[in-house]
């Protein structure tokens, strides 16, 4: 567990720095009490389990005293705290809030376990308003950004309709739906009031023009399609999907990618780099 003198030293590329350890010791303490919340409450009635949700928020005062154990980990008004992400939880459905937390934590995990020794900071769950919250923002010194939108829909196959610029779900021989809310739009959507309403997080505003990969992660069951050869781009030697929509173009990948991804995308960078 990180503690404030454990915390990274500013460094040139951004004055304020990201725990991510200490994110992810907070997501992790929510998604705990908010399991042992709704296991207690399977049971019940759903006006009752309405009643310990609100009982749940009530104990945010009290979690705030936990929270100065994790330290300063966090930027400004983006700050993520065991209040703020409680807060941001219980807007979702039961179900959907306990899997939200649990992708997160293991993603966050898998990014530290890649490139931790790399200097990786994750922030999840940033406020949008009139949004869904960011999934997780990303960021490796030398200013190069990752914007990663986690998504499942169950036991189904992802497909990319390039007529309709859309992604659709397919399950066995029920033929295809377009998949609504669109992950993409809302990704593109996040990406633009990030980048106009969170300029510190880019730490100039040389940062805030930077590239940034912004990241469909298809998670759990679902599966994704394989798609036409032009629909893939080649990224650090490696090929992935690759939408250039209109309203914004994004990557699509599968959970199992993550890693790999993250990897191609900043050898790319870096070569990019080097040949300016």
């Amino acid at each position: 567990m990180s503690s404030p003198s454990s915390l990274s030293k500013p460094s040139k590329d951004y004055p304020e720095t990201i725990d991510p350890q200490a994110v992810l010791d907070e997501l992790q303490f929510v998604h705990g009490e908010l399991s042992d919340n709704e296991k207690a409450s399977e049971y019940i009635a759903p006006v009752e389990t309405r009643k310990k949700l609100q009982e749940l928020e009530h104990q945010r005062t009290t979690w705030e005293v936990v929270t100065s154990v994790f330290g300063t980990a966090f930027i400004g008004s983006t700050a993520v705290s065991i209040v703020g992400l409680i807060g941001l939880a219980l807007a979702w459905k039961p179900l959907t809030r306990i899997q939200k937390l649990g992708r997160l934590i293991k993603l966050i995990e898998k990014l530290l376990e890649a490139f931790e020794d790399l200097g990786v900071e994750a922030l999840p769950l940033i406020r949008v308003p009139g949004l869904q919250p960011i999934d997780l923002f990303v960021r490796f010194p030398g200013k190069e950004f990752l914007l990663f939108a986690v998504r499942s829909f169950g036991e189904s196959t992802i497909v990319y309709n390039e007529k309709k610029q859309a992604l659709y779900y397919k399950r066995g021989r029920k033929g295809s739906k377009r998949w609504e809310p669109d992950p993409m739009q809302e990704l593109s959507d996040q990406a633009y009031w990030l980048r106009k309403n969170q300029r510190e997080l880019f730490g100039s505003s040389k940062g805030v023009r930077k590239p940034m990969a912004k990241v469909v992660v298809i998670w759990g069951k679902t599966q994704l399609d394989q798609h036409r050869e032009h629909l893939y781009a080649e990224v650090g030697g490696q090929k992935f999907l690759f939408l250039p929509r209109e309203g914004g173009a994004c990557y699509v990948i599968h959970q199992s990618q993550v890693v790999e991804f993250t990897l191609a995308y900043l050898s790319e960078r870096r070569e990019k780099l080097l040949n300016q």
